[in-house]
């Protein structure tokens, strides 16, 4: 500790380790790489929660914690400062990324940790010290400079300058010459409004500088020349404690830091950071009695506290990050959210739905695509020019892929069906994967597989658009998840332009609703297949545009960027066959219900993607399905008889077993020949208890039917 004498007294000036106060850097933290991919098209104040919070939980690499020492003199004063040996980076030490950010987002850090930034005077002393002086690396000037995407272009040009010298000077080694500065300045206050960020530097070896100080852009401003160095705020003063700020406050002083007089302000102003949710609550679906949790993550200025509502209603005692329900009834499936808050505002969290299975039919054929399946699965696709354009990825891992809902930047949660923390499933992509705009198509089907009868296909369904709501600010955004039944598994099922064979019977549904037939059928034939959609009767479709009632209802815009559509959500989806009636369900409701008159009533199932459009999703890598957790399901599952006992008063009762969720009929006879309806057993909660009081007193035959 060092005494620092003031006008007023004597005020005690800690003078810290010289290593940057952040937390140490978890093990499972995002590399560089990662978090680039993350907030590739974060709007930018959505990018700068993320990096907040990255910053504030460690996550830069141990290089750059260590400060160096930059010594300076002037007027008969001496001074030394502590900064970091480079700019801002996010990451590990092996894979990092120099984050740009604005002077607000800068300034707050700094705040939060006990730094400033650097004047005009102290980056010239900086790279006049600097041990690695880097040649500049400018990208040709466009509207594209302030993304990510060229963030990480201009990343890799100056980290592959860097390993040119790593062997001499290592990583930690004072740099200097690679960035724009951020910088404190008069003109900060100077200028009227609105607020600008203050850049200067990018030194070529000669010591020229491409920017000089400039003001021409507001507060907000942030491109991928640009970089945030940490000035640490105690400095020491011809032998003693000092602050930076007082020292460019002093007249006597400040020509030590600056070369632009006093600054009296040597600071950007900033408001307070209202919370931000980045992580919202993912929707479950469980089984009587099973325990669910729904978790948040958000950021803001601390303190944050937490409201748990179920159905819009405060739980009581809920006020942690997360909330276990335990012993799940039917009353307590429902809407979850929280409400996030700070001394700043507060936020509400997007509701999660917990949803209470009904049945349990036995499996007949499952996947969960946590491991690579790729063997039980045959591949086909189509293309309108007769290239293939489709890529399916199995067992692909989507922990780390972000997706941008209303402008906010989150990760795709595990699937309702999926256990906490399991982000595996199958990803299909098709028109995207080379530079022909071409309708195109890819189907999955399970190999030496067959079903008829009365079954169920159910799975979790992830369709990713690129764009706002209904696509915009976007092309070609509108593609089709695909899923059939009763299919050879021997031809590509899609809206070919012409086909010489087709089979099954399926639908599809787009993401966004981008057209006027968001929701459609289709049926096989010898040939092309036929388009059932614009007959409702004949497709059994309930409607086909995303704004029909029943898909503003399911599909809400609550928790659905696009209301009445299901992309960049999780949907269970579930085609059933049963006594000969095909039915499409999505999230349990209803979507398409008809006869099937068809030829196909068994055979394989059917998963798939197409695009019936020849334009090319932009950017393409936003255009993708993910399926999770297939399964199967037997409909008609084995009836038993557990027990019967004839009570005193001639009651017979029958103890019966099948699966939960299944229901039939219970008939009696006395001679095999002719059978008795005497009711109904629903198995609610297997076993079943029926009590026949109607019971003959002679011998009786029972049986179970559908």
């Amino acid at each position: 500790m060092l005494l620092l004498a003031l006008s007023g007294g004597w005020f005690a000036f800690p003078v810290h380790g010289q290593t940057l106060n952040l937390p140490p850097r978890a093990t499972n933290a995002l590399t560089g790489s990662q978090f680039a991919n993350i907030v590739w098209l974060s709007p930018r104040d959505n990018r700068e929660a993320w990096i907040y919070e990255q910053v504030v939980s460690g996550n830069v690499p141990n290089w750059i914690r260590t400060l160096k020492p930059i010594n300076t003199s002037s007027g008969g004063h001496t001074a030394t400062y502590y900064v970091t040996p480079d700019y801002l980076a996010i990451g590990s030490d092996q894979d990092y990324f120099l984050i740009p950010m604005t002077p607000l987002l800068a300034q707050r850090l700094c705040d939060k940790f006990g730094y400033t930034l650097p004047t005009r005077k102290m980056v010239d002393q900086i790279w006049a010290a600097a041990t690695v002086k880097m040649p500049p690396d400018p990208i040709t000037a466009s509207a594209l400079m302030t993304t990510v995407p060229v963030f990480v272009d201009h990343n890799n040009m100056v980290r592959a300058d860097r390993n040119l010298t790593t062997n001499a000077q290592p990583l930690g080694a004072l740099v200097g010459g690679h960035k724009k500065d951020v910088i404190l300045s008069n003109e900060i206050t100077n200028r009227p409004p609105p607020a600008r960020v203050v850049i200067y530097g990018w030194h070529y070896p000669d010591g020229s500088v491409i920017q000089d100080l400039t003001a021409v852009h507001e507060s907000t401003y942030a491109d991928y020349s640009h970089g945030i160095r940490f000035v640490q705020t105690s400095m020491i003063v011809d032998g003693g404690a000092n602050t930076v700020s007082n020292v460019l406050a002093s007249a006597t002083l400040a020509p030590l830091l600056s070369d632009e007089g006093v600054i009296p302000l040597s600071r950007y102003i900033i408001g307070t950071l209202t919370p931000a949710v980045l992580n919202q609550p993912r929707s479950r679906s469980v089984l009587h009695g099973e325990t669910a949790t729904f978790n948040v993550f958000a950021t803001g200025d601390a303190t944050l506290g937490y409201r748990w509502l179920f159905n819009g209603t405060t739980l009581p005692g809920a006020t942690n990050t997360s909330i276990t329900v335990t012993n799940i009834q039917s009353t307590n499936a429902g809407n979850y959210s929280v409400i996030v808050t700070n001394q700043s505002g507060s936020t509400t969290s997007r509701v999660a739905v917990l949803r209470v299975k009904t049945t349990d039919f036995p499996p007949l054929l499952a996947d969960d695509f946590d491991t690579n399946t790729s063997t039980n699965w045959n591949i086909f696709w189509g293309a309108s020019d007769g290239t293939p354009d489709y890529t399916v990825d199995f067992a692909f891992d989507h922990r780390l892929t972000s997706y941008i809902f209303n402008g906010v930047t989150a990760l795709i949660p595990p699937a309702p069906n999926s256990p906490d923390n399991s982000t595996r499933a199958v990803k299909l992509t098709v028109n995207g994967n080379d530079a022909t705009a071409a309708t195109a198509a890819v189907n999955l089907y399970p190999k030496n597989f067959s079903v008829g009868g009365n079954f169920s296909l159910k799975f979790d369904l992830w369709m990713q658009y690129p764009g706002n709501a209904g696509g915009l600010v976007s092309t070609g955004s509108t593609q089709f998840a695909q899923c059939g039944i009763n299919h050879f598994g021997t031809n590509v099922n899609w809206a070919a332009p012409s086909a010489t064979a087709s089979d099954g019977l399926w639908f599809a549904v787009d993401g966004e609703g981008g057209v006027a037939s968001d929701y459609r059928a289709y049926r096989g034939t010898n040939g092309t297949q036929v388009d059932l959609t614009g007959n409702l009767s004949a497709s059994g479709l309930v409607a086909t545009n995303n704004s029909a009632a029943v898909f503003q209802t399911l599909f809400p815009a609550s928790r659905f960027e696009t209301a009445g559509a299901p992309g960049k959500n999780w949907v269970e989806v579930e085609i059933r066959q049963l006594n000969k009636t095909v039915a499409w369900l999505m999230n349990g409701t209803v979507v398409a219900q008809r006869t099937n008159t068809s030829a196909f009533t068994n055979g394989t199932i059917m998963l798939g993607l197409m695009d019936p459009f020849t334009s090319i999703a932009n950017p393409a890598r936003e255009c993708f399905v993910l399926f999770d957790n297939v399964r199967v399901e037997n409909l008609a599952p084995p009836i038993s008889f557990q027990a019967i006992d004839r009570q005193p008063d001639g009651t017979v009762a029958l103890s019966l077993n099948s699966a939960f969720g299944d229901s039939f009929w219970l008939e009696r006879s006395t001679n095999l020949l002719t059978w008795q309806n005497i009711g109904t057993v629903a198995m609610t909660n297997p076993p079943a208890i029926f009590m026949d009081s109607n019971a003959p007193a002679e011998a009786a035959f029972y049986r179970g039917r559908r």
